[in-house]
């Protein structure tokens, strides 16, 4: 083979070699293209179906808005029909009420007019009236006054003969206790001269000393048999009670006052025979 056609063999192959790359990488950017191709086609039919969505609802919510629309205008011819029959009628009552009002001036001066005249002759009615009581009550008044006085005349004397008889019966009686002082002086008396003492005449208490000093002492009343008011007992005839410790005499004390609050007498010690304390016994009756 000549030179020539060995330079030609190689540069067919050098050619070959070329287009074989150039024919491959065409290829290969045919197939890019292709798919970003297919890719933006994938993406435009989605915002072509998500547009063909909002316009679909969007003209579901427009018939929406359109009916809402309808029954709103719809509702708002019959409110202002009603609020216009509604002002007709506040028309009417307030005519109305003008005539009434006017008619109810007319009557109230009719009835203050009766009114008046009914007054007046209530007025004379009752002064004929207050006049007749009057009368009535005069003689009523001097009928009753005269049998107030013929009653009162009757029990007068019916409490006179009472308070008589019953002064005489008051007389009997203090000359029969004027009778029985005499005798009651008369034996006390004659008990005096034979020893007797009027402290002696006690009534029949107990109590033990609570506290003494000097010629004084207290003593708590434990015992009042006869609930006698020992008060009254002392206003008579002040007694005396006999002070002792168990079988030992220690002296008298004549009650003076009783503290009904602290139920204890106060008394003046004499005959002290012994150291009167605390804690002795006292008693008018003694075994």
């Amino acid at each position: 083979m000549s030179p020539i056609g060995r330079v030609i063999i190689v540069l067919n192959l050098i050619a070959a070699g070329v287009f074989a790359g150039f024919a491959g990488t065409n290829l290969q950017r045919q197939h890019h293209w292709k798919k970003l191709y297919n890719e933006e086609q994938a993406a435009h039919k989605k915002d072509n179906d998500a547009a063909a969505q909002a316009r679909a609802q969007l003209e579901q919510e427009r018939v929406t808005f359109e009916n809402a629309k309808t029954a709103a205008e719809t509702s708002l011819g019959a409110a202002n029909n009603s609020l216009q029959q509604k002002q007709d009628e506040i028309t009417r009552l307030t005519q109305q009420l003008n005539t009434m009002e006017g008619n109810l001036k007319q009557l109230t001066s009719i009835a203050e007019a009766q009114n008046e005249k009914a007054n007046k002759a209530f007025e004379t009615a009752k002064a004929a009236y207050d006049m007749a009581i009057a009368d009535q009550k005069t003689r009523d008044d001097s009928v009753n006054a005269k049998n107030v006085a013929e009653a009162e005349n009757k029990t007068l004397k019916a409490n006179l003969a009472a308070s008589e008889d019953t002064v005489k019966q008051r007389d009997l009686k203090i000359a029969d206790l004027d009778k029985d002082l005499s005798r009651h002086k008369l034996l006390v008396s004659v008990a005096t001269q034979k020893g007797f003492m009027p402290a002696m005449a006690a009534p029949n208490l107990a109590g033990m000393v609570t506290n003494a000093s000097a010629n004084l002492c207290t003593i708590q009343i434990t015992d009042n048999p006869g609930k006698i008011d020992i008060t009254d007992a002392i206003a008579q005839n002040p007694f005396a009670f006999a002070i002792y410790d168990g079988n030992t005499y220690k002296g008298e004390a004549i009650a003076t006052k009783y503290e009904p609050s602290a139920n204890a007498v106060l008394c003046d010690l004499r005959l002290v025979k012994g150291e009167i304390k605390e804690g002795d016994k006292a008693a008018t009756k003694t075994p």
